[in-house]
């Protein structure tokens, strides 16, 4: 399957919001998404002991200067004369690894280093992929973990059934266990985590719109877009009161629109904005 048909069929919000994107940059993000959703499915569909040696000998092929693993060619190929993008996918690689089997989140320092190992890192990889000036790619990291986190959220109940709590034991100390079986206790601090990753996920959405200044206009909507999509997840589980095993939560197809159309328009506003004040500071 090539890396367009691999997004379109996993990224609801992505693959949607690339459309603002010319063709070749389409394709180079695609490129970015198939292999981080090839090294997720390692982790999640083969998993254990066996997934965990797969992603080892793939962080070890990365560092070759004449890879076999064709999941380390097209990075290499991918990020060739980036090794800041290289370098990020390589964390990712590390920190998916040591998630093949039942995890749970002790505080929210690991719940920090976890996001940025498997999502900011991603801000880093498309900051590299575009030569974003580097003093905007803490701002592209907090994009990353927004998305990790709202994605945490929205999979609290599916986590629990396969062992797994990401939400941190200081916040929700109960077993995945007795969150899937759903005991009184349980699911109540579980909703308590819940809002307050939600509200840590806002402020980083936040921090990373400053950043959308730096980036290429096509680039700009396309991430703009995908943002206030995603962000839409967190608010739909807010409407529903969280209820964490009440299935994830999907933005209805009208509302994506919306949200996405809303982005773009207020980027275009505030580009204009931006260039109306330097015409003045110029006259």
């Amino acid at each position: 399957m090539n890396p367009q048909a691999v997004m379109s069929h996993h990224a609801r919000s992505f693959a949607p919001a690339t459309r603002f994107l010319h063709r070749r940059d389409r394709l180079r993000v695609a490129r970015l998404y198939a292999l981080c959703r090839t090294v997720d499915d390692i982790a999640d569909e083969i998993g254990g002991f066996i997934g965990q040696a797969q992603l080892k000998a793939l962080l070890d092929d990365l560092d070759k200067s004449h890879p076999q693993d064709l999941i380390a060619i097209e990075a290499q190929d991918l990020f060739k004369g980036q090794p800041v993008g290289l370098a990020a996918f390589c964390e990712l690689v590390y920190t998916v690894a040591a998630d093949t089997d039942e995890t749970c989140i002790t505080d929210s320092a690991a719940l920090n280093i976890y996001c940025m190992g498997v999502a900011g890192t991603v801000g880093v990889m498309i900051c590299a992929l575009f030569d974003i000036d580097e003093a905007y790619r803490e701002n592209a990291t907090d994009l990353g973990r927004a998305m990790q986190l709202t994605n945490i959220c929205r999979d609290v109940a599916e986590d629990a059934l396969i062992g797994r709590r990401y939400l941190p034991f200081t916040l929700c100390p109960h077993t995945p266990e007795k969150i899937a079986a759903g005991d009184p206790a349980a699911i109540k601090a579980a909703e308590a985590a819940m809002t307050c990753l939600l509200t840590e996920a806002d402020e980083l959405y936040q921090s990373a719109q400053f950043a959308f200044k730096a980036l290429p206009l096509r680039l700009r909507l396309a991430v703009a877009s995908a943002a206030a999509m995603y962000k839409g997840i967190g608010t739909q589980l807010l409407e529903r009161n969280l209820k964490p095993l009440a299935g994830r939560a999907f933005v209805p197809r009208k509302r994506k629109m919306s949200l996405a159309a809303g982005a773009v328009l207020a980027e275009l506003f505030r580009k204009r904005k931006s260039e109306d004040k330097l015409r003045h500071a110029r006259a």
